[in-house]
């Protein structure tokens, strides 16, 4: 089976934990899932996947980088040199035929079933000068089914507001960014290519929504321009991460 069947199979299986998970709700629970969001979904995706990985948006020291790639996989969106092949592309082709999730149906966009597409080498060749990468590229289905195994022995309920929730909340995130967020909003910069602010988004994704901020400058670690506009995720990067210069 290959790579893309893999994910969309680890997907489906976290809605069907979500289902399942929401018949054993209560407050401890929903708190392990939103640790499990800021921990995965914001610092190992948001910061770590995106911010730092795929645009090197700030410095910071090595255990912290090692820090973000292991929480980066349990985002459950694939193993972090695809997932930076795939959105460094998304910026140099962004709204054209060769963007990998561009010029598509929302719902498309929204559930990653997006057209096929390729990734060259060349939007990842960085990372694979890091063994820890290459590594965790490699064995990236055995860390995460590992490591969701042997939570679940102690109780199946950890994996499940833990890991498979929270990765479902990142999943609908991502999927509002990248499609309403290409839509729908205003723009504080004339980009080339369709990227919105999207303030319901913005709030509800925690700082994700202020794309066309991003877009207009990428590598910037704060999405923020205005007093109005929030960036939970740059907050994050300044008091935890960056290393002041």
């Amino acid at each position: 089976m290959n790579t893309e069947y893999k994910i969309k199979l680890i997907i489906l299986f976290n809605h069907i934990a979500l289902i399942i998970g929401i018949i054993y709700a209560s407050p401890i629970w929903l708190l392990l899932t939103f640790i499990g969001w800021i921990a995965f979904g914001k610092l190992g995706g948001e910061v770590g996947l995106h911010r730092y990985f795929s645009h090197k948006s700030f410095k910071t020291s090595i255990w912290k980088e090692r820090m973000l790639l292991v929480l980066g996989i349990f985002n459950c969106f694939g193993s972090p040199i695809m997932w930076v092949g795939v959105h460094r592309k998304h910026h140099i082709k962004s709204d054209t035929d060769e963007d990998p999730h561009g010029n598509q149906a929302i719902w498309r966009v929204w559930l990653t079933f997006w057209k096929p597409f390729n990734i060259e080498m060349k939007y990842f060749a960085d990372l694979l000068r890091d063994n820890w990468q290459k590594n965790i590229h490699k064995h990236y289905f055995k860390i995460l089914i590992g490591t969701y195994i042997i939570l679940a022995l102690v109780d199946w309920r950890i994996p499940v507001f833990l890991i498979s929730i929270s990765s479902v909340i990142s999943f609908h995130s991502a999927g509002m960014v990248n499609s309403l967020c290409h839509k729908y909003g205003y723009r504080n910069f004339d980009t080339k290519d369709t990227s919105t602010n999207n303030t319901w988004v913005n709030y509800i994704t925690l700082g994700s929504g202020l794309h066309n901020n991003h877009h207009a400058a990428p590598t910037s670690w704060t999405t923020k321009t205005k007093p109005s506009e929030i960036d939970f995720s740059g907050w994050l990067v300044k008091i935890l991460l960056k290393e002041k210069l």
